[in-house]
């Protein structure tokens, strides 16, 4: 069985409805409805939230649909089924469903860096010090999973000396680090702040270009739908540039805050972390070749197989951004 018909097995269940229909525009007869896949709410969905906010959707007459997936795949499915139109993804997941031939298609750059922070519990001081423990990226391979073997593996800890377990969001990954279940995890914001200031240290941040999370578009629908589909992209494109000017800084953070009920001291700190110094949000939304290739090259050498230079237009369209 492929990757791709594993994932349509598992759709009816894994994605929950919301019934909030978001920036319904003046309209509401011309408006275009667009189901948007998402998991919980994080900064992985800062974008979509400011162009709620801000009203990016409203003025190119797209009206939002929240549709909150249990998991990365299900929501994958999702998209890939026309369960719904468009989805905020994980970009190793695009790439492995793509080879499958998921009728899907990537759109844009949410995150062309990861925002995921390597945390270690209380008294870890280095990566080298979770050889001999447990530790948690979310899944156990692939991916996220991945990612924390290759930055431990480049800190000397191989893989077969620690022991991963399953914990998918952020939010139980702290509760697991501060109750003594795993010693290390992956967390993304705003949770590492919340992680630091429980007194646990970020032992790395991976600064390379690695495409967390990109739009991802169901491809028939964007065929049949082009000013929806561009109107979607265009919108979350406008949020990508807002976002990097100093003057928004206080707005995008009140946003944050906001939309994943967190403190403002840690959707601040958060702020400082992924525009400022990681810088990991899409530059004018757009995909760099060298975040895809990365996860390719990442995968291969854990898995143990030859490296492949990707063909990026199998993965990437970027006719739906808006040019300069």
């Amino acid at each position: 069985m492929s990757v791709f018909q594993g994932f349509k097995s598992r759709i009816t269940t894994g994605l929950a409805i919301s019934c909030a229909v978001i920036a319904i525009s003046g309209s509401a007869a011309k408006a275009e409805t667009v189901r948007l896949a998402m998991l919980a709410p994080s900064a992985l969905l800062w974008l979509h939230a400011i162009a709620e906010d801000q009203g990016f959707y409203e003025k190119r007459d797209i009206q939002i649909k929240e549709l909150r997936a249990q998991n990365s795949p299900a929501l994958l499915q999702a998209v890939s089924s026309r369960s719904v139109e468009a989805g905020v993804s994980l970009g190793d997941l695009v790439i492995r469903a793509i080879d499958q031939d998921a009728p899907i298609i990537i759109s844009g750059a949410i995150l062309e860096k990861t925002i995921l922070r390597l945390v270690g519990a209380p008294g870890i001081e280095t990566p080298a010090d979770l050889a001999g423990k447990k530790v948690t990226a979310g899944a156990v391979k692939g991916g996220t999973a991945n990612l924390l073997l290759y930055q431990l593996k480049n800190n000397g800890v191989a893989a077969d000396q620690v022991q991963m377990l399953a914990i998918p969001n952020s939010r139980d990954r702290i509760v697991a680090l501060g109750n003594g279940q795993v010693d290390g995890a992956l967390l993304i914001a705003p949770f590492d702040a919340v992680a630091q200031e429980q007194d646990m240290k970020v032992l790395e941040d991976f600064t390379d270009p690695y495409l967390q999370t990109p739009l991802i578009l169901n491809k028939a629908w964007a065929a049949e739908k082009p000013e929806a589909a561009k109107g979607l992209t265009q919108a979350m494109q406008e949020a990508a540039v807002w976002i990097y000017d100093p003057a928004n800084k206080d707005a995008a953070i009140s946003i944050l805050a906001a939309y994943t009920k967190a403190e403002p001291k840690i959707a601040a700190a958060s702020y400082a972390f992924i525009v400022e110094q990681q810088q990991a949000i899409g530059k004018n939304f757009e995909v760099p070749e060298a975040s895809l290739q990365n996860i390719a090259d990442i995968n291969a050498e854990l898995e143990g197989t030859d490296p492949v230079q990707l063909d990026i237009s199998k993965y990437y369209d970027p006719s739906m951004l808006a040019s300069e």
